[in-house]
């Protein structure tokens, strides 16, 4: 895998112009794309940004359209060609191996998050096309509990019905869950982190099935 974790963690001049590329492709990828509650996202500080996970496209959606610079946790298969490595080092990407407790993701994580910056993770651990968001795993809860950091719940909506290539998209920001709605340090570790991941996929399901409703879905 073509990452140096020895490297630390900065914010890549390249990372901008990526965010207006992404941008401008994304006026003619989608037949609409409408971004809600923008007004919710803190601008500064320590911040998880997660998000439901529908399509390849979804962490440069949400970079292109938030006003923070956002580090993304992604698929270690992502860093295994060295001109792709670049490219998501560059985009301040880092990897992470699914289905395994990646203690060096997890303190790059840690160190983004502690650092003031925006970290970006799809709590599903895996694309979830066309359907409503499902289950957690807990990364995101473990992270929320040893930065303290808030977590901000993100919907990526497309309406099922819409099975055309060229779909409308919304992308809904919900409100910020306070690190002490999670109540760590009052149960045992495990239940704290389950109770966290419901209420972090709670908030997004929410957002989803307010966007469905829209859509007559």
């Amino acid at each position: 895998m073509y990452f140096d974790y020895s490297v630390k963690p900065i914010e890549h001049k390249i990372y901008y112009a990526g965010k207006y590329a992404a941008k401008a492709l994304s006026m003619f990828a989608y037949r609409s794309l409408t971004v809600k509650g923008k007004e919710n996202i803190p601008l500064s500080g320590p911040l998880i940004i997660t998000s439901n996970h529908i399509a390849f496209s979804d962490p440069a959606i949400i970079v292109a359209n938030c006003p923070r610079t956002v580090h993304f946790m992604a698929k270690s298969e992502l860093f295994m060609n060295p001109f792709k490595a670049v490219f998501m080092r560059n985009m301040n990407a880092f990897p992470v191996k699914r289905n395994y407790f990646d203690r060096a993701a997890i303190r790059r994580a840690e160190l983004i998050v502690n650092n003031g910056w925006a970290l970006g993770i799809f709590p599903e651990g895996r694309r979830v096309r066309n359907s409503s968001p499902t289950e957690a795993k807990n990364g995101v809860a473990y992270l929320a509990r040893l930065t303290g950091a808030d977590v901000l719940p993100v919907c990526i909506y497309r309406s099922p019905s819409d099975t055309s290539r060229w779909h409308s998209l919304v992308l809904s920001y919900g409100d910020v869950i306070k690190n002490p709605e999670f109540c760590f340090g009052v149960k045992k570790k495990s239940e704290e982190l389950d109770f966290a991941s419901e209420l972090i996929m709670k908030r997004i399901k929410s957002l989803w099935e307010a966007e469905n409703e829209n859509n007559g879905s």
